[in-house]
């Protein structure tokens, strides 16, 4: 009787009154396969979700404070230097821009964790029409222009097709293609090219943005859909993403039921790979 329930049960106690007093790290085993291990594995499991969940929450704060601070001193300091006069008047445009670019910064965190709190609150809420893919990505790719002649990045579309239509959200479609768009770019070599690419296939619309960047490192793939991932290539590359555009197209595609796929060489480049439902409008002509 002590072996079988008594001291499966003082460990059991031992365990809620850890968890209870906010120790959700606290480690137990109960060596049985009756009831009382059962119960065991349940109150082991469910206290190891709380504790990730927990470091997961400290972990975005510590990165949505990294975000935030990086620009805020960057502002600050240009500011300072205006009004002490460190940076002298002829200077203020140069400076003045790069503070306009800062504010920049902290709009599109603040709109991309607004974007995350609704993906939290209410999930992502659709309003599916049928569109014209096509249409879409030459707009979204238009929208870039200034952004690739700077760096002397090519734009090539390769679209099946003059009409490709399909049932999305064509909002959310935008801000799948502009995410995946201006990680390409951010991450793409002067002189280079991305293509994108649209193909049909089994009644689905597939879309491929491809670079020829500086890749993902293979351990590292299954990770950069985590909310505020950086790699460390990314990190020198450029620190000035929120390393939430992913996550977000993420779960816009899936939201859609479908699926986003990425094939990464580190070195040579990237590509992301997502499925759309073909639409019956271009059956119906």
């Amino acid at each position: 009787f002590t072996e079988m329930v008594y001291i499966p049960l003082r460990k059991i106690t031992e365990a809620t009154e850890q968890y209870a007093s906010g120790n959700m790290h606290y480690e137990f085993s109960v060596e049985s396969e009756d009831e009382m291990g059962y119960l065991a594995a349940i109150l082991s499991y469910m206290a190891s979700e709380i504790a990730r969940s927990e470091d997961d929450q400290k972990k975005f704060v510590a990165n949505v404070s990294h975000d935030f601070r990086s620009p805020l001193t960057s502002i600050e300091g240009y500011l300072k230097a205006m009004l002490d006069g460190t940076i002298p008047p002829e200077m203020y445009e140069k400076y003045l821009n790069i503070v306009l670019n800062e504010t920049g910064r902290l709009t599109k965190l603040t709109n991309s964790l607004l974007t995350l709190n609704n993906l939290n609150t209410k999930g992502i809420m659709l309003n599916k029409t049928d569109f014209e893919i096509n249409a879409v990505i030459r707009n979204v790719a238009a929208t870039f222009e200034g952004t690739c002649r700077q760096k002397t990045i090519g734009i090539e579309l390769v679209l099946t097709g003059d009409e490709m239509y399909v049932v999305a959200d064509v909002d959310k479609i935008q801000q799948v293609l502009y995410n995946l768009l201006d990680n390409a770019i951010k991450f793409s070599h002067h002189d280079s090219l991305i293509k994108i690419e649209t193909t049909e296939k089994h009644n689905k619309i597939f879309i491929s943005v491809k670079d020829t960047g500086i890749g993902i490192p293979k351990d590292e793939l299954k990770l950069i859909w985590n909310r505020f991932y950086k790699s460390d290539l990314s990190r020198g590359k450029d620190k000035k993403g929120t390393g939430l555009g992913l996550s977000i197209t993420k779960e816009i595609i899936q939201a859609h039921g479908e699926n986003i796929n990425v094939i990464s060489t580190e070195g040579v480049g990237t590509e992301f790979i997502f499925s759309l439902p073909k639409s019956e409008i271009e059956d119906d002509d």
